[in-house]
Formats: structure tokens, C-alpha cells, sequence
């Protein structure tokens, strides 16, 4: 197998011009700023691979498969736009497709961040066991930090890329987000948690709600602590997607924004789920990237008043509840759960999504006695008691059971024809939620309206 131009990098250009006319497999060196990567993948045999595609200083873009023993010898991806270099790479063609293949017994390579370390082109913060640093000339690596300096990654639209608010358009999608946690919730099962500021719609639930059974909180089996919730955002939704693969390898940093493409979702008791596939890519994206600084711009115009703190769903808001005091703050359900106060009391805009006992003729109001509300908003569930004075105002004008049941259908969102519909939409309404030093939640001075 020839090797062209021993220890200069070959451009994209030229490396397809050379292997096309060669009639013999021919090696290069390749080098350029990496724009997107899959997540690593078993082979059809023991090997693990792992695809990128790398844009050189020409503007020519070219995708390499890179194949290795151990999922650790794989190139890990930290930042948007590292620097890679690949030695003694192989120009394959399959139909259309044209493609570099990094062979595990003769390939090598190398990962920088010129961000970091813009000043040294000799050091690597990833080289695969047989990289050589010196068998490159350095000035041609020195071009490259310099194209990365000026180089400007755009995200190119498509009917594909998706904001959180347009979930459950497509089946499959692209969604552009920041990335702001990461949880392993098994052995070979990751968590990714993403947001974008947007709120998810709601979601339709079962109609089924005879079981006492509260609904779930979060996706099973991820329950995350106070603690990991207190660093998420308190406007717009996060959503949670799994992944059947180690992602931690390329995730560095928390706050980072990404482009996920080619992914889908599922849902969850009410709850939306996303999924990575196994043709899943994702891209790294400064945060000065155009797309991204429009999710801040919208962000910013939210605001993170009373009016930022609405479901961007709940308008107009149905006049199923009233409060009796307008002096408590405007929350979301997050701020709640992440509230540093031992005790507070505020106003939320929610949903009641289940009920605990569900037959009403088993409420009672006695002393601690009460029911369970389960309560959802875009940004989180919880689980909320009603009982006492509390469970008493809030069914005040309304006395006979049927009428109870009538005013819990409709807070539940069920169909007042019997068996029409397997489905049901609980209708947003405004309450008053407190927490307190024990950091149980429950609902109070809010009323339902009887008419």
C-alpha cells in the first residue's frame, strides 16, 4: 500500500482526486476541524467504531470511520471544533458515499484544542497509541490552528431541526439544546438532560384513573436529588433521553450547547422521553454560533417574571380556580423543587394530572386526612397533599359527591360521555402551593369554582 506525501497533510481536495485516479490503495495524511461525530458503536465484528466528519482549510468536508480494540482508544470529542489529525488513512467509496477509514493496525491520531492551547500545535489532549507528532510537519498543522481561529460553525435549517415546544411534529427529529446534566442510571443505560428554554407541550394521559396510584415524577428509573436539580434551569422544559451507550466520554463540560441529529421520542405516563438512535450525530456549538444566540435572544424576551413563568400553553387560562390572595410570587414548579427556603408559599399555573384516592366519596379534610393531587408543569411534576382548612376551602361551594366528581373530572381532564375517549387533557389552573421545612408541597388558598 503506497503512502503519498510522507509527513505533509494531504488536503480533502486532493486526497479524492489521488485516490480516485490511483489503482492501488493509497494512504494520506488527513487533518481538519471536527464538526460532528456519532456516539461509539460495536462493529458488525469485535471492534468498536466511532464516524466523524471534519471540515479542512479548504471548506471541503470528507467523514472518516475510525476502528479500534477498546471503546477507550476512541477519538473523545470535548469541545465544538477540536483540530484532528489522522495518519496513514485509506479514501473509500461505497455508491455514492466517499468516505476515510482509519485502519486500527496502521492509522493513527491525534485530538487538539486550539481554543485551549492556541499556541502549541505539538500537543495533543488525545493521541492514539501510535500517533508521532514528529512525522507530521508542523507547519502544516500550524495552518490549520490558524483556519480554526477564524473558522465560523453554522447549523444549517432543515424540516428537521425542532424546538422543544414543536415536540411530537415527527417522529424523528434534530433538536438544538444545552446540555445540562448527565446521569448513568444503569449499566450500559446514560441519561442525557436538555433544554432550550422552550416549554414541551403537554401531553395527552390514559383516561384510565380508577387505580389510587399517583403518577409518575420523572421518567423511570431516573429520579434525580435536590441537589443535581438545583443546577437546571427554573423556565422551559428539560427533557430527559436516553441512551443505550456511554456518552460520558464527550461530555465534559455541563452548559454545553449541541445539535442532535437524526433522534426520536417516546412517552412516558404523561411524560415525554427522547432517544438516541444508533445513527444518532451530535455536534459541539460555540456559544456565539447564529442559532444558538437566537435561543438566547428568545430567552431574554421571555423574561423571568410573572410572564416568563406562565406556560407558554396555558393561554388563556380556563377560570376553573380562584385564589384568595394575589401577594404570593409567581412560580414554576422547579422553583419550587430547587427553593433554598424552608418555607414559602407561591402561585403556579399546573395541571392536575392524578388524584389519590381517586373515588371521591373517600376525601376527607379531618385534621391531617386529605388526598394527593399529582401536579405537572412544563418544567417538572410533584406530588401535592390537599387536607385540613386547606381541603375544606377548596371544595367549599361545591357539597354533594355527584357534583364533586363532576368538578374533579373536569380539573382531571375526562370526558364527561362515557367511553369516548381513551385519552384525556386536564386544563390548566392557577393555585397556590406551599412548601414547607420538611420540604413536603401542598396545595392551599385556592378554591374551585362552582359554576
Amino acid at each position: 500500500m503506497a503512502m503519498r506525501n510522507e509527513g505533509r497533510i494531504t488536503t480533502i481536495r486532493e486526497a479524492l482526486a489521488a485516490s480516485e485516479m490511483s489503482r492501488t490503495p493509497t494512504l494520506f495524511n488527513l487533518g481538519g476541524l471536527v464538526i460532528e461525530f456519532s456516539f461509539p458503536r460495536k462493529s458488525h465484528g469485535s471492534d468498536y467504531v466511532l464516524t466523524l466528519t471534519f471540515v479542512d482549510a479548504l471548506g471541503s468536508k470528507l467523514k472518516a470511520h475510525v476502528f479500534t480494540n477498546s471503546i477507550h482508544h476512541l477519538p473523545r470529542i470535548r469541545s465544538s471544533n477540536p483540530l484532528l489529525l489522522l495518519t496513514h488513512i485509506q479514501i473509500k467509496k461505497h455508491g455514492n458515499d466517499v468516505y476515510a477509514v482509519y485502519n486500527k493496525k496502521y492509522s493513527s491520531f491525534a485530538l487538539f484544542d486550539p481554543k485551549a492551547n492556541a499556541n502549541n500545535c505539538t500537543t495533543p489532549y488525545q493521541a492514539s497509541p501510535g500517533f508521532d507528532i514528529h512525522s507530521i510537519d508542523t507547519t502544516h498543522i500550524q495552518s490549520i490552528f490558524d483556519f480554526s481561529l477564524h473558522y465560523q460553525l453554522v447549523v444549517e435549517k432543515n424540516e428537521y431541526l425542532i424546538s422543544l415546544k414543536d415536540l411530537g411534529r415527527s417522529e424523528y427529529f434534530d433538536l438544538l439544546c444545552q446540555v445540562v446534566h448527565i446521569e448513568n442510571v444503569g449499566a450500559e443505560d446514560w441519561m442525557l438532560f436538555v433544554w432550550d428554554g422552550t416549554d414541551a407541550p403537554p401531553l395527552h394521559l390514559e383516561s384510565n384513573l380508577a387505580e389510587d396510584d399517583p403518577l409518575l415524577l420523572e421518567p423511570a428509573p431516573c429520579l434525580l436529588n435536590v441537589s443535581t436539580l438545583r443546577k437546571f434551569p427554573c423556565v422551559g422544559s428539560v427533557l430527559r433521553v436516553r441512551a443505550h451507550v456511554d456518552i460520558s466520554m464527550h461530555a465534559q463540560g455541563m452548559g454545553q450547547w449541541v445539535k442532535i441529529r437524526n433522534m426520536t421520542y417516546e412517552t412516558h405516563s404523561g411524560l415525554w422521553l427522547g432517544r438516541l438512535l444508533p445513527t444518532t450525530k451530535l455536534m459541539f456549538l460555540p456559544d456565539n454560533e447564529p442559532t444558538v444566540l437566537e435561543c438566547k435572544r428568545a430567552m431574554d424576551e421571555r423574561g423571568l417574571g410573572k410572564e416568563g413563568r406562565l406556560p407558554f400553553w396555558s393561554n388563556p387560562l380556563p377560570a376553573l380556580t380562584v385564589i384568595d390572595s394575589s401577594s404570593f410570587p409567581f412560580a414554576t414548579l422547579m422553583d419550587l423543587i430547587t427553593q433554598a427556603e424552608d418555607e414559602i408559599t407561591v402561585r403556579c399555573v399546573v395541571r392536575v394530572v392524578a388524584v389519590s384516592p381517586f373515588d371521591v366519596e373517600k376525601f376527607c379534610f379531618d385534621g391531617r386526612n386529605g388526598i394527593i393531587l399529582t401536579l405537572d408543569d412544563p418544567t417538572a411534576r410533584i406530588h401535592a397533599s390537599l387536607n385540613g382548612h386547606d381541603g375544606g376551602m377548596f371544595f367549599e361551594d361545591i357539597s354533594s359527591d355527584t357534583f364533586k366528581r363532576r368538578k374533579m373530572d373536569e380539573l382531571l381532564g375526562i370526558s364527561s360521555e362515557e367511553n369516548t375517549n381513551p385519552h384525556r387533557n386536564p386544563p390548566w389552573i392557577q393555585c397556590c402551593i406551599k412548601l414547607d421545612a420538611s420540604r413536603f408541597y401542598s396545595m392551599c388558598h385556592t378554591k374551585l369554582v362552582a359554576s
